[in-house]
Parts: C-alpha cells; structure tokens; sequence
C-alpha cells in the first residue's frame, strides 16, 4: 500500500498542508493569511469556473467571476501594488492587468473592456509607438494602486466566451498559480462534488466485465469482474451554490481495502507543465466527449506537482476469487466531500490474447522516426508521449491520413511529413498554391490547420494533435467589408461616420485564419483594434489621429497565416 497525506474534512487543515511538506514560502503564513486579499469585484462572487477545472491541453489557473451577462463592472485591486505587466491581445486573455503586491502575491485581472484611466492612456501611446494592436508591456513608470482601487472595467475581451472576470493568484517569485479560493473570498458553497462513476481501464492483455475495452462502472452495487491488470479513472466534477456551471474538483483520494492508495489535490499549479492535464485526465473520453475524466494513476511522463502517492501506477492486480473494495473520495475546497464504493472480484480470463512483444510499442523517453507503409514519415522526440506508446501512419479513404491514435496526447510537437496529393488519386490536376495540414473532427470537419512548408513532393508540419488529417491549400484572401452603417448611396468608396465613435468593419477567414491587419488614414499608421470572436476590426475616433471634419484617405489591409491578402481603400468623411 501507498501513503498519502490523508482525507481531511477541514478548510483550515487542506489549506495549512500545501503540497504535503513542500509548501511554498507563502503557504506557510496562509492561515494568517487568508483574508489579505479582497474580492476583485463589488458585486455577488458567482463561479463560471474554478481553480483546477480542465480545461482544452491546460488546467484552469483561476478563477471565472460571472459579471451578471453585461460588462462595465468595476474591477478592484484585491491588494496594495504595483503594475508589473499589461497586455492587450486579440485572443488568449484579451485586455489584462498584473500586478505585484509586497505579499509576495501577483493578481492577474482579464477580458478587461478597459483600464484604468492612466493606464489606457498609456497603453494606446506604447501601441502607436510600436506600430501595433497587441502588445505585452512591462511599464518602467509606477502605476501603484491601494487595495479597492478601480484597475479598470469588466469585459469580454480575448478568447471569453462571454463577460465575465478572470482573477489569478501568483506566487511572484516563482509565477506559479495559486488556488485563490485559500483566501476567504465570499463564494457560497454548499454542494458536494459529483462522483459519477468509476472507470476501469484494462492494461494490455487484461479484461473488466468479461472484454478487453475500458468500462464505465456506474452503479455501486455491481460487482466488477477483472481478469489481469486494471488501473482506474473517477468521473467527477463540483458545482456551487448560485450557479450550475460545471467546475473543477479539489481532490480526488483512493482507498483500497480501507487503506490509503492515491491521491491528488490542487493547491498550486506550474505553467510550465500544465499541458499534462492531457496526462492527468483520462483523455480518450476527455478529448471526445469533454466528460472531466481523472485518472487515478499518474503516467511516468506526467510532472504535474499535485500528487500524494509515491507509486507511478497504482495498477490492480487480483488472482481469481480474490476481491478487493475500491473507496474513492470526491472533495471541494470548501470541505464538502462525496464517497462512492466499488467492489473488485478476480476472475478466469474469458478471452486468452497474448500480450504483444515490448518491440510493439515504442519507449516514451527515447526519440522515434515511424514510416508510413504508403509513404509519409513522423519525427517524434523522446518524452512527446506520457508513456510508451503504439503509433499509426497510413492513408484512409479519400486522400486522408490517419496520424496516431486520436486518443493519445502529446506534449512535444512531432514532426510530420506528408506525400502531396497527386493528380492521379485526385482525378485532377492539383493547382499551384499554399499547403496546409487540416486535422480533422469526428464528423469530418475541420478542427484546426497548421502551416507548414513544402519539401521536394512533401509537406512538413509540426503538430501536438494526433488524428486525421488532410492536405489542403488556402488560396482564398480573407474577406473585408465595411459596416452597413457607413455606406452612402452613389459613393461606395467613401465612408460617413455621422455621429458613431467607431468606424467599423467585417473581416473573417474561411481556413488559415487571419495572422495580420494593418490599417493607415492619409498615409499614417492607426490602431486597428479586433475582435475574432465578433469578426470585427475598428478604428476608435476617440484616438484622435483624424483630421475633424475632413474627409480622410483610408487604407486598411488583413492578411491570412499563409499571405493571402485583401485590401480596402477610399475615403472616410470624419465630424
């Protein structure tokens, strides 16, 4: 059997153990500590999402603050400091704010609309120095805010998927995240988590139920029949008090036989391994069906900071008649906690199958190169997968490939080289143009592109997702089009703005995605902000680079991540 650090029933005591002995500087005063932060916002505390919850190749590393559907919220420092970085980006976390405090604490404040008044100014002066919308600034000036004091205004800016706030905790010398529900945030919380069922994964060879597939173990009072060597996964998520948003559980604990076997808890976070939440979750059902699947084993490439257990596989093992009772324990950091119990038999082998020779799979921390039998080749560096692993590379029905097992996560890019189509398989001459790679999803639709470049009769790509792909080329430009509300009759090229503070256009992309926008009025450059999720470009006249009253030259370009691009000029008549 191996120990953890226990199931404890108590806030104070999950807080006061961080990590089990490897407690962070601060988590030694966070007792003390726990009401040094305020709310970042003044009105009710209700969760989007929580610290821990998975999330697409990452764990969320903060809070989301639902902002009532609207924006314009005031956002407030939840302690005294200084601004150590602002970014402004069309995607990721749109508009955000971080700031250092002397605690040792950095609170980060994202999907701002705007900033605070001195910062604004600031930002859109570094933006038209530097000729660009998006930037990632570290100001040598002190902007230096109390506790309480407006840092700007709730938006749903970036890659939101709707208004709300995303705070952050640091641990500033070391950026790790911390769990910002340690401190004494007013978040009602009541409801323990859900443990929905308990699967059991057969290693090679092995069988649950009678069949070598994996089983969802549902109901607790069936017994499950195992034959060989099984490792387990927890279904299991948490919601809260005034929303029924699906969040993240705290911990996840295992006792087999009454005694402790493994477990987990998220206190703190590391933005250099997060991508192993791939690891973490179990990730065939993650990754299809987005059901927050936890695997109650660690992988040996997994280096996520979160684990009690000393052993790597926690791996079953019961020679017929044996049993074995499998207890696991769902907890919040609230203190609300769920228990389910399983009961394991040995038994027969039903279905003898010979466990494949150990050349059959490739070690995980060596590098590999797999030759496709239709041609095609795939680079693969050592630790890219999280344990050994089997690879396919072969050519499906209509020109598409099949690359790796889509229920295989990667966390090192593969290189990937791929034969071009030729006229023969196609029934036509294949036309000069741009190559990309399009992975594809389960209803052949295209789930991403990645660039890449052309070699003698190969295209050569770098990619983390495995699945099926298709060669395509992206000759279409983007499109762009102005807003109906500055069109006039009888002047197509001239723009009115009348009484707007915008001057807006449409602009979106069919493949690549767009990489570029640039945009100038009377040969000098202008801020052109953009929203993707909007499909929206703008020019704000409250940046005050128009003449008033003129009527002004305009040329705005977009550019695709290939180069293809579309363009716009005329006149714009300014008030």
């Amino acid at each position: 059997m191996h120990g953890f650090c226990g199931l404890l029933n108590s806030r104070a005591l999950w807080v006061g153990i961080l990590l089990c002995g490897s407690a962070t500087s601060w988590g030694q005063d966070s007792l003390r500590s726990r009401t040094e932060l305020i709310a970042p916002l003044s009105i009710p505390l209700v969760l989007a999402g929580n610290f821990g919850e998975l999330r697409p190749d990452h764990f969320h590393t903060g809070l989301d603050f639902k902002t009532q559907g609207r924006e314009g919220f005031p956002v407030l420092a939840a302690a005294d400091g200084v601004v150590a970085r602002v970014k402004v980006s069309p995607v990721g976390y749109g508009r955000a704010v971080y700031m250092n405090s002397p605690n040792g604490l950095t609170t980060v404040y994202a999907h701002l609309r705007r900033f605070s008044p001195a910062l604004e100014t600031w930002i859109l002066k570094e933006q038209y120095r530097l000729e660009r919308f998006s930037v990632d600034l570290f100001p040598k000036r002190a902007f230096a805010f109390q506790q309480g004091d407006t840092l700007g205004w709730s938006g749903n800016s970036g890659s939101s998927g709707g208004p709300h706030l995303h705070f952050e905790v640091r641990e500033t010398a070391t950026e790790r995240p911390i769990n910002p529900l340690l401190w004494d945030f007013p978040v009602e919380d009541h409801v323990a988590p859900q443990l929905d069922a308990l699967w059991v994964l057969p290693m090679q060879g092995a069988e649950i139920q009678g069949k070598s597939r994996p089983f969802r173990a549902v109901h607790q009072k069936d017994t499950l029949k195992i034959a060989g060597e099984v490792r387990f996964a927890a279904e299991a998520m948490d919601r809260l008090d005034a929303a029924n948003n699906r969040c993240g559980v705290y911990g996840l604990a295992v006792n087999l036989d009454g005694e402790p076997w493994f477990s987990w808890r998220i206190d703190t976070l590391d933005f250099s391994v997060n991508r192993d939440m791939n690891a973490h979750a179990y990730y065939p059902v993650w990754a299809r069906e987005g059901s927050q699947v936890h695997r109650l084993h660690r992988l040996p490439g997994n280096r996520l900071p979160v684990y009690r257990s000393e052993s790597m596989t926690n791996a079953l093992v019961l020679t017929p008649g044996e049993s074995a009772e499998i207890q696991v324990v769902a907890t919040d950091i609230h203190g609300n906690q769920t228990e389910r119990t399983w009961w394991c038999k040995g038994v027969e082998q039903s279905v003898v199958e010979p466990l494949a020779a150990k050349g059959s799979l490739y070690p995980y921390n060596q590098k590999g190169v797999v030759q496709g039998a239709s041609g095609g080749r795939v680079q693969i560096p050592s630790y890219a997968f999280y344990e050994d692993y089997g690879f396919e590379l072969n050519v499906l029905e209509g020109g598409r490939w099949l690359v790796g097992d889509p229920g295989q996560p990667a966390r090192k890019s593969l290189t990937v080289r791929l034969p071009l189509p030729s006229d023969t398989a196609f029934g036509r001459e294949v036309p000069n143009g741009v190559w990309l790679a399009a992975v594809m999803d389960e209803s052949g639709e295209v789930d991403g592109v990645y660039t890449g470049e052309v070699s003698g009769s190969e295209f050569v790509f770098e990619t983390k997702t495995c699945g099926t792909y298709e060669l395509r080329q992206d000759t279409v430009p983007p499109q762009l089009t102005p807003q109906k509300q500055h069109l006039s009759a009888g002047e197509p090229d001239v723009l009115r703005m009348g009484s707007r503070s915008e001057l807006r256009f449409n602009t979106s992309d069919a493949l690549s995605g767009i990489k570029k926008i640039q945009g100038q009025l009377d040969g000098e450059w202008i801020l052109i902000r953009w929203d993707p999720k909007r499909e929206r470009i703008w020019y704000e006249l409250g940046d005050e680079r128009h003449a008033k009253g003129a009527r002004s030259a305009l040329y705005i370009s977009v550019e695709d991540a290939v180069g293809n691009e579309t363009t716009w000029s005329g006149w714009v008549q300014f008030p």
